[in-house]
């Protein structure tokens, strides 16, 4: 790793140095060929919308199938969908990830992340991530890492997310299992078409644009189902 910056951020208790894209960085991380650290072990995951739509349509799962091997939670009455890693993730096998092509961003960077601070988001190196691919390899800089494991869209689709819930958190959201209901409806599940009038009339095929017209529905309709308006 270089050493160009010393600027740190709090994560999970501890120090983790932010990364510039041009810091260099010796990681390899492929489907398989190591002890999956990151898919065992560890802290679930937190999916978004978008995530959870490329995870069914890669493994073949219904959105309610999903819901028998995730958890489900809430947070000041805003529900969240996790992927668990303890004892080891539901779609981790001995020859590596069941759905690596649709693996979450959480699992793309690993073992860096990405966090926010000041308003701004950063990379980082958590100490807690232990990685076996943190070994001798060809270096490359932090951008080639990010770019090699096709990050920008995942991190362009978890910006409209977190833009979508810092809205839907300024709602009073009732704590109640009603909410629930109501976001794994017309928030998570891809099952549930946002609305097919607009896929047909705004010629609508990519997940990105399914996913972004769920954010846009769900943030005209979430109000009124719950009666906040």
């Amino acid at each position: 790793m270089s050493n160009k910056t010393a600027h740190t951020i709090t994560v999970a208790g501890a120090d983790a140095r932010v990364l510039a894209d041009s810091d260099l960085l010796q990681l390899a991380c492929s489907a398989g060929g190591c002890a999956a650290t990151c898919c065992k072990a560890a802290a679930p995951i937190v999916l978004n919308p978008y995530e959870i739509s490329l995870i069914c349509a890669e493994s073949g799962m219904s959105y309610e199938d999903l819901l028998d091997i995730v958890d489900t939670d809430r947070a000041k009455g805003f529900p969240l969908v996790m992927l668990p890693r303890y004892p080891a993730c539901y779609f981790w096998t001995e020859q590596g990830c069941r759905i690596y092509h649709a693996r979450p961003l959480a699992c793309r960077l690993f073992p860096l992340g990405r966090v926010f601070d000041n308003g701004k988001s950063h990379i980082v190196l958590p100490g807690v991530n232990r990685c076996q691919g943190l070994a001798p390899a060809p270096s490359k800089i932090v951008a080639e890492y990010l770019s090699e494991q096709s990050t920008s869209i995942y991190i362009e689709m978890a910006d409209q997310w977190i833009a979508f819930v810092s809205d839907i958190e300024r709602l009073p959201l009732p704590d109640k299992p009603v909410t629930s209901v109501a976001f794994h409806m017309l928030v998570y599940s891809p099952d549930t078409p946002p609305s097919l009038a607009a896929e047909r009339s705004e010629r609508i095929t990519s997940p990105e644009e399914r996913f972004l017209l769920r954010l846009r529905t769900a943030g005209a309709q979430l109000p009124r189902f719950l009666q906040l308006a």
